[in-house]
C-alpha cells in the first residue's frame, strides 16, 4: 500500500478550506484517510496552517510520500528541518536536547 500525504478539500464553493491527511494513494481526493494531520486555510494573509509536527514527521519516516502542495508546506513549518535534525539523532551526531533547541531557535526565527 502506497501512502500520500495530502490536502483533502473542504469549505464552501470558492473559498475553499484543506485538512491535510494521510490517505492510500488509491483513495480519491475527499474519500477514505488513515489521519488528519493538519489543517491548511490559503484565504488568510499569509495562509494560516494549523499542522502537528510530530506525526508528521513520524509518517515521513514510516514512508510517506508528501504532494507537491503538502511539501512546501512542510517546509515553511519546519518538518523537514525536524525530520533532519532526529535522524542526526538517530545517527550519533546529535543529543535529543540539542536537536529540540536547534528547532525551537528556528522556530523563534520564523
Amino acid at each position: 500500500m502506497s501512502v500520500k500525504i495530502r490536502l483533502k478539500r473542504i469549505g464552501k464553493k470558492h473559498r475553499p478550506i484543506y485538512h491535510i491527511v494521510v490517505a492510500d494513494s488509491r483513495s480519491p481526493r475527499n474519500g477514505k484517510f488513515i489521519e488528519k494531520i493538519g489543517t491548511y486555510n490559503p484565504h488568510t494573509d499569509p495562509p494560516s496552517t494549523v499542522l502537528r509536527i510530530e506525526n508528521s514527521v513520524s509518517w515521513l519516516i514510516k514512508g510517506a510520500q508528501p504532494t507537491d502542495t503538502v511539501k512546501s508546506i512542510f517546509r515553511r513549518n519546519g518538518v523537514y528541518l525536524k525530520k533532519h535534525l532526529l535522524e542526526g539523532v538517530k545517527k550519533g551526531v546529535l543529543r535529543d536536547e540539542e536537536a529540540h533547541q536547534k528547532f525551537h531557535l528556528w522556530k523563534k526565527k520564523n
